[in-house]
């Protein structure tokens, strides 16, 4: 597999399970279009009162950076303030959920190992193949 260069334009937002209240994400790289058994990176963003539900990965671990907005982060049952330039860190088997409290929308990156394959196969259609897509979104 070569590597590739997308814009988060080319993709859809996901109404993950688990996501609520306009909780969106984009699901960028990931195994399935890249062969990579090892990482996932995805943007997400939040309106006022979304959320994700607590919620732990059995061998997951995950980094957020956050962007824009603010919000709460409940770590392993702390909570914890989170907005522009906040990082969090969560290790497999740590509970865990995101609220944005705020009044604009809360929109963050995440980065980390691979989901449980089951994850990818549910929302397989929203994947982009690289082989068949290579739109030109700048200057050559």
């Amino acid at each position: 597999m070569k590597g590739f260069v997308r814009h988060t334009d080319d993709y859809e937002w996901v109404d993950l399970a688990g996501h609520k209240s306009s909780a969106l994400t984009k699901l960028l790289v990931n195994p399935h279009n890249t062969g990579n058994q090892q990482i996932d990176f995805m943007v997400s963003t939040y309106a006022p009162q979304g959320h994700a539900v607590e919620h732990i990965h059995e061998n997951r671990h995950e980094c957020f950076y956050f962007i824009a907005g603010t919000g709460v982060f409940d770590l392993d049952g702390v909570r914890h303030r989170i907005g522009p330039g906040s990082v969090v860190y969560v290790p497999p088997l740590v509970k865990h959920q995101i609220i944005n409290t705020g009044f604009e929308y809360l929109t963050f990156v995440v980065t980390g190992s691979a989901l449980e394959m089951e994850f990818y196969e549910d929302y397989h259609g929203y994947f982009i193949d690289p082989a068949k897509h290579a739109p030109d979104h700048g200057d050559s």
